[in-house]
């Protein structure tokens, strides 16, 4: 994984753990990525094609961003996310992203991730309006709610 992020966390960890006795590890899964292409790419997880290989089903939602306020305020809809959850805990597990400011937008997904949360957690934050990284909230609605049915500050 070339991030300059990653050979710093590792090599901290592995300072801590040589003269700290630390036992910090690195969970791979928890880390992101991202293409700055236009519209930017970014990930983080494990993907839909990954977890059906695995498991054979998967709870995964895909939203457009012109479901995004933001996304038609500032004339920018292409793109989507989508979001992964594991079938036995309804944890998110991966999130996927081509839409403008995705690389900033991956490491709220990351947070998700790393924490255990589920869709219900997501929904239960509250998120500033409007913003791009409200498509985190608007994919974790999905699995419970109608796009049609979503609106913009209550539920």
């Amino acid at each position: 994984m070339p991030l300059e992020t990653v050979a710093a966390k590792q090599g901290n960890f592995a300072v801590r753990n040589m003269f700290e006795n630390a036992k910090k590890t690195i969970n791979y899964e928890e880390i992101p990525s991202a293409i700055f292409t236009s519209p930017e790419v970014a990930v983080v997880g494990i993907g839909e094609e990954e977890y059906m290989k695995r498991y054979k089903t998967c709870l995964c939602r895909t939203i457009t961003i012109d479901h995004v306020e933001k996304a038609g305020i500032v004339k920018d809809t292409r793109g989507k996310i989508r979001m992964v959850l594991d079938h036995k805990t309804n944890r998110v597990i991966g999130v996927h992203i081509v839409a403008p400011m995705a690389a900033d937008i991956i490491t709220t997904a990351t947070y998700a991730i790393k924490n255990k949360m589920t869709p219900d957690d997501i929904r239960d934050t509250v998120h500033i309006f409007p913003t791009m990284s409200e498509m985190i909230k608007k994919v974790a609605q999905s699995f419970t709610q109608s796009l049609d049915d979503m609106a913009c500050c209550v539920e």
